[in-house]
């Protein structure tokens, strides 16, 4: 009998998987939705000089199966009742292989890894609204590909197929290699390579990076089976070679529908390392010239979207700031802190914050602290404006909350004048970040809407689950499947007088960039110069 569905969610610094009985009510110790067991593997970043980021895909590779054979032997299942198995992962990045499937390359997670921003910045001033208008974001992969050519030519003549994380996983999983490579279209929008809309590689963009599309991956629907376990990972997992293995989907993509986001207008804030907030809608959205939303394809079908808003390493500078005060070790915290700890140092935060008016007593944060993603502007920086020597910890804490709350605002306000008729009437969350009752408080009187939290779990994993559920035909209907999935835990409701102080701040915050712009540009020539040694300046009179 297949009894079990697999879930695995590729993240930054964990692997995370899932096992789900297709039958919530067997065994009696499944969780709401059906989860019978969880597991999760660090894996490590590595960062060989300044700007630069990579992970090892193998290490990737090994943490899934490892995690994979946990959940199995928590729940002491039999090998050959796990009907199928899915993979999400990190959605901008970039690896290649060679033609016998093997990593060239390692994984260059998102934009942490900044050399391929001198391959990106001509493209972007000479084509730039091109590039927005069919991909619908800043590309990663594409100026990827460019760097490889430009600085490791030998490599770069070596490679077969360029490839995000997720991608690669799945296809050593099955032993795939060359055209058997697949990808699903909620991948498309940050490579650079794609007519996002239309759910293709597009050749124009092809042309304009010199990238021939052979090197690409199929595009293939998130439900789609790619391949079977084959008999090492089988082995290495305690499961049965043959076990389907589906496409999956983009972390974020694979998590919206994790949270039952099936609806159009419904709304999400993912309260993670990297701040998210996003709608579910029936058509792709490119917001004219606001750039403040990315469309990401849906796995419902092809009138299945996401518009998403996020914010680059917002969830760092929690960590960062907690650093700063003592409340994190920084040796600790660079050997990825455990969970537990982190928590522990959030909550003394948030208790110094909780009582505190809105606006942090006259204070605002800008909280993109290397570039603002939504809408691109690489230059912004960090600031915190308005504080003086009445100001403490607890206010720069609060107006970092408040900051990604602000911004949300301003997302929300491109959606209601974008799609007017869409009813943005309740906000659900998930995350680490949804669990401070701080957060979801401000965030609701901010926003003006309810704040429902979800149950805990990994909902990028559990996204997966009803991917793989549906490929081997046990949830033919994934929306309802989805809305099995997502159950609430508690609910914050919005403080009318807090949300009608708030207006101020927000409206100030979005002014703000406009005048900070010359500034940070300033700041950034000018640091960008080169200054001679300290040794070199020889004091006054010698």
């Amino acid at each position: 009998m297949l009894d079990y569905v697999i879930g695995v969610d590729l993240g930054t610094s964990v692997v995370k998987a899932t096992l789900v009985a297709v039958r919530p009510t067997e065994p009696p110790n499944a969780q709401p939705g059906g989860v019978v067991a969880t597991a999760s593997r660090t894996v490590q970043m590595h960062h060989p000089g300044p700007g630069e980021a990579e992970q090892d895909p193998e290490e990737f590779v090994a943490a899934a199966l490892s995690a994979m054979a946990e959940v199995a032997s928590l729940a002491g299942i039999e090998p050959c009742s796990v009907a199928g198995i899915a993979f999400s992962g990190q959605m901008g990045g970039a690896m290649a292989i060679d033609r016998h499937g093997q990593a060239l390359t390692p994984w260059y997670p998102s934009t942490l890894d900044v050399r391929y921003q001198p391959y990106l910045q001509p493209v972007l001033a000479a084509a730039g609204s091109r590039l927005l208008a069919l991909g619908g974001a800043v590309p990663i992969l594409a100026p990827r590909i460019a760097w490889w050519r430009g600085e490791l030519p030998a490599l770069y003549g070596q490679i077969d197929k360029v490839l995000l994380l997720a991608n690669f996983v799945a296809a050593r999983l099955c032993g795939l290699a060359g055209d058997a490579i697949c990808c699903d279209p909620s991948y498309l929008t940050w490579t650079g390579l794609a007519d996002t809309a239309r759910r293709t590689w597009s050749d124009e963009l092809a042309n304009l990076w010199g990238v021939s599309l052979d090197c690409l991956p199929r595009i293939v629907a998130a439900g789609d089976v790619v391949g079977g376990l084959n008999g090492e990972a089988a082995q290495r997992c305690g499961l049965c070679a043959g076990t389907p293995v589906v496409a999956g989907a983009g972390d974020q993509v694979a998590g919206f529908l994790g949270a039952g986001l099936v609806e159009p207008g419904q709304l999400i804030d993912v309260a993670g390392t990297f701040p998210v907030f996003a709608t579910c809608l029936d058509r792709c959205l490119m917001d004219g010239e606001q750039h403040i939303f990315q469309p990401l394809a849906g796995p419902l079908g092809e009138q299945h979207w996401y518009a998403m808003m996020y914010i680059g390493g917002g969830g760092l500078t929690h960590h960062w700031f907690a650093e700063q005060y003592g409340l994190l070790d920084m040796p600790a915290a660079r050997r990825q802190l455990a969970e537990d700890d982190a928590h522990l140092a959030y909550a003394q935060l948030d208790a110094m914050a909780a009582d505190l008016p809105p606006g942090a007593q006259g204070m605002l944060f800008i909280p993109h602290l290397l570039g603002r993603a939504c809408p691109p502007d690489p230059a912004v920086r960090g600031a915190w404006l308005g504080f003086t020597w009445t100001h403490g910890p607890a206010q720069f804490y609060r107006s970092l909350l408040e900051s990604i709350a602000y911004d949300y605002a301003q997302a929300l306000s491109v959606l209601r004048g974008e799609l007017p008729e869409l009813p943005y009437d309740v906000v659900r969350v998930i995350g680490g970040g949804s669990r401070s009752s701080v957060w979801n408080q401000i965030k609701a009187d901010v926003l003006g809407l309810p704040y429902v939290r979800l149950s805990e779990g990994d909902r990028a994993a559990l996204g997966c689950a009803i991917l793989a559920g549906h490929a081997v035909g046990i949830y033919p209907d994934m929306a309802a499947a989805a809305r099995s999935f997502a159950q609430p835990r508690d609910t914050t409701f919005p403080r009318a007088e807090w949300h009608a102080c708030y207006q101020g701040y927000v409206e100030v915050y979005r002014r703000s960039f406009d005048h900070l712009r010359e500034i940070y540009t300033a700041l950034g020539a000018l640091s960008s110069r080169p200054w001679p040694p300290p040794a070199a300046c020889a004091p006054p009179g010698e």
